[in-house]
């Protein structure tokens, strides 16, 4: 996959719309679930997920390889949320949002235990354990993500830091 997204992120960079619109059809969904897991919001979810294509759009020359494709875009994503939080002025609980917009609140049976679990972190371990498990990054790709300092010198643990 990783290859092919490269493929993509690189034809962007030469201006490729098409690339675009490729890349955007096999991200969107998964950056979609991620910004609407965070801001239960699904009208600022699909906001910030046009957000993040269109700094993949404009900043797609900047991709230096160190990380893959992925890691990268939901860095990009998770940037994108925290602008969007920092940008709303009285925050209203996930479900009433979700509800008023008329989607599902409950979650389904066989997830409930997940959910319930999940809004009771708080907003830091929510923000790693719903990219962590969810979509499967390795710690090395959620220290990136979440710019944190990752390996033998923090011993094993997360630390904020630049790279």
């Amino acid at each position: 996959m990783d290859s092919e997204d490269r493929s993509l992120l690189d034809r962007i960079a030469g201006g490729g719309r098409e690339a675009l619109r490729r890349f955007y059809e096999r991200h969107a969904p998964g950056l979609f679930r991620f910004a609407l897991a965070r801001l239960g919001d699904p009208y600022g979810a699909e906001d910030v997920v046009q957000e993040t294509m269109l700094a993949v759009w404009q900043g797609a020359r900047s991709f230096k390889g160190a990380s893959r494709v992925t890691t990268w875009l939901f860095g990009i994503c998770r940037n994108k949320v925290g602008d969007h939080l920092r940008g709303r002025e009285t925050p209203t609980a996930p479900e009433s949002r979700m509800a008023e917009a008329g989607w599902q609140t409950r979650p389904e049976p066989a997830s409930m235990d997940f959910w319930t679990a999940f809004r009771a972190l708080k907003e830091d371990h929510q923000e790693v354990i719903l990219p962590a498990f969810h979509y499967g990054f390795s710690r090395e790709e959620m220290a990136a993500i979440l710019g944190c300092l990752w390996g033998p010198s923090s011993q094993g643990r997360i630390m904020r830091g630049d790279f």
